[in-house]
């Protein structure tokens, strides 16, 4: 995995954060699972909309690409938190 698909990720991931906690500090009526559910959304969307799959970047081929943005867009969705995890994760397991 290049350090460019990495930084991709984090910053995906970041602005998907700050994106739903200036919705959250606009509407502060939404539940949390309402925007758990908009973060999801919201990191699918960026996902598919910027080509951005951790699977072909692990140059894991897959048949249907949106299989790899959906995911992708799941795990950021979830924040720069852990994406930084997944690739300390990742860089462990290349590294042994």
């Amino acid at each position: 995995m290049t350090v460019n698909t990495l930084t991709t990720l984090v910053i995906l991931a970041i602005l998907v954060e700050f994106t739903i906690e200036i919705i959250k500090n606009s509407f502060p009526s939404l539940k949390d699972y309402k925007t758990q559910i908009l973060s999801i959304i919201f990191g699918v969307a960026i996902s598919i909309t910027t080509r951005t799959g951790l699977l072909a970047a692990l140059n894991i081929d897959t048949t249907t690409p949106i299989i790899d943005y959906f995911l992708t867009g799941l795990i950021i969705s979830r924040g720069s938190n852990v994406v930084h995890d997944l690739i300390k994760k990742l860089n462990a397991k290349t590294t042994s």
